[in-house]
């Protein structure tokens, strides 16, 4: 299996990492933080104003506080451009555009939206946003399962709120949401958490998408959307320079993926084709919520990653058992997970009744969570979980009782096919120079940049090398695909090897 995620929001590519968080802290250190202050202040009639608290930088964001002489408290957020793949202004219009549809269409309390600006362009404040600084607390994970049975209530109810009104934002097709002439509407793809951070490793996502959204970057088809994120892992294995770092890792790796993609194209319900399509958060975890003293979420914060997506993905929080996604695949942390999601199920009903008189996401969560439907939904949003998800989940679910010994003959049967072995062979060289480059990069040298470079040279030559050995056994691969390969990257070999097991290659 593929090493476990250190949590959530963080770039698989340890090397790519280091050059983001390098560019990160420069594009920080390059804002004067004098004119932040003007900057509020010409939004207050030039009132004069102060910080009341260090900056505070998160993944893809650094807040500043200011306060004015008569007490009124800001949040001046500016995205951090080197974060984001496609651009601090697409992620500021799509935010914009859901903060409007939350404050005129639910009750679910958000951060009054003072200004905003939203441009690529090159001085770091030619993007932001000052919201109203909301007093409160961060919901503490540690703290949830120790709360005295009010507070629960409390929180609870106020996530069952949020839930029930989220559910009811249904739009005509897959994407983003963007201000327009007339008025909010889908009208840019989706740009998830997992698509940001493969963007940003030259992993090109964004070119799979292109293939299923039509020209007016619209999808409205929920098979489709399936497809296309099975699409999206597959490229990112097939691409991702540290996919396998180790043979027998990497054969069992790629066994999985191919497992998870039989279950999902099962658990897709064709039924829902057409939608309804929902509207999500994107990020709803604990950090991104605000609760008072009462343990009552009184505000949630960045709706960046907001998008609409198919009905089957519109999921509980999953951090309400433990919060690696990887232990709910075992199916003893899913059922004991399900106690929670259950409570949270109870008052989802009770609400709907008393809002709305009829029931409408408790019925789809009654059957949504069988089968471990909700960890499909998030392993397809969050591809390296697949892998685990697959290794714990579907391996016991469809055999049982056989032993380890049983998956490993699978394993081993599944690797006789030559094309699969080849994929891991030339993946295998691949992660040996990345490992290199990396280490020496975790060393601190001085040649981790000259190592990176040599090594993809290497790997390159290596990959050659080992795949005109085995043209003979490839009829259908031409010497001028071995042309293309030595200009571009092993992308391509991955992509002739792959034909003869996952669609999207063919």
């Amino acid at each position: 299996m593929m090493s476990a995620p250190r949590g959530p929001q963080q770039l698989k590519d340890r090397i790519v990492q280091s050059r983001v968080h390098r560019e990160r802290d420069q594009f920080i250190a390059s804002i004067p933080e004098h004119q932040v202050l003007t900057l509020a202040s010409s939004y207050r009639n030039a009132a004069p104003c102060d910080f009341f608290d260090k900056p505070k930088r998160g993944s893809y964001n650094i807040c500043y506080f200011v306060q004015f002489p008569d007490g009124v408290k800001w949040v001046v957020r500016v995205p951090l451009a080197p974060c984001l793949a496609f651009g601090g202004r697409r992620k500021l219009e799509s935010e914009v555009a859901a903060m409007q549809v939350i404050t005129s269409r639910t009750t679910i309390p958000i951060p009054r939206l003072i200004a905003y600006a939203a441009s690529d362009g090159p001085e770091p404040l030619s993007s932001f946003l000052i919201l109203e600084f909301v007093k409160g607390q961060k919901l503490d994970l540690s703290k949830l399962k120790n709360l005295p049975e009010r507070q629960q209530a409390n929180l609870y109810t106020s996530l069952a709120d949020i839930y029930i009104q989220l559910r009811r934002l249904e739009f005509p097709s897959i994407g983003c949401l963007d201000c327009g002439p007339d008025g909010i509407q889908v009208n840019k793809k989706t740009i998830s958490l997992d698509i940001n951070m493969q963007e940003l490793e030259g992993l090109q996502p964004s070119s799979i998408q292109a293939s299923y959204y039509d020209p007016d970057s619209r999808l409205t088809s929920a098979n489709k959307y399936v497809a296309m994120l099975l699409d999206i892992s597959d490229n990112a294995f097939a691409r991702g320079r540290g996919s396998v770092l180790e043979e027998d890792v990497g054969g069992n790796t790629l066994y999985h993926l191919h497992l998870f993609r039989q279950y999902a194209q099962k658990w897709v319900n064709p039924l829902l084709d057409q939608g309804p399509f929902v509207m999500v958060h994107g990020d709803l975890e604990p950090f991104n919520l605000i609760v008072n003293e009462d343990m009552t979420i009184i505000s949630v914060l960045d709706w960046e990653w907001s998008r609409v997506v198919p009905r089957q993905f519109f999921i509980p929080p999953l951090w309400l058992g433990v919060p690696d996604t990887t232990k709910l695949a075992y199916n003893f942390v899913y059922q004991d997970y399900l106690k929670r999601f259950h409570r949270l199920l109870d008052l989802v009903r009770t609400r709907e009744l008393d809002m709305y008189g009829q029931p409408l996401l408790a019925d789809e969560w009654t059957v949504a969570k069988n089968d471990s439907g909700f960890l499909v939904a998030n392993a397809l949003e969050n591809w390296t979980d697949m892998d685990w998800f697959a290794h714990r989940y579907i391996n016991w679910k469809w055999y049982r009782g056989q032993s380890k010994e049983g998956l490993d003959a699978r394993v081993k049967a599944f690797m006789e096919d030559p094309a699969h072995r080849a994929l891991i062979t030339a993946k295998l060289d691949e992660g040996r120079a990345y490992k290199a480059a990396l280490d020496g990069l975790k060393n601190g040298t001085d040649k981790a940049a000259a190592a990176n470079r040599r090594g993809d040279f290497e790997s390159l030559l290596a990959i050659i090398k080992r795949f005109v050995s085995l043209v003979p056994a490839f009829p259908n691969i031409t010497w001028g695909g071995v042309v293309i390969l030595a200009a571009g990257t092993s992308y391509f070999i991955g992509k002739h090897i792959l034909q003869s097991h996952f669609p999207r290659w063919r």
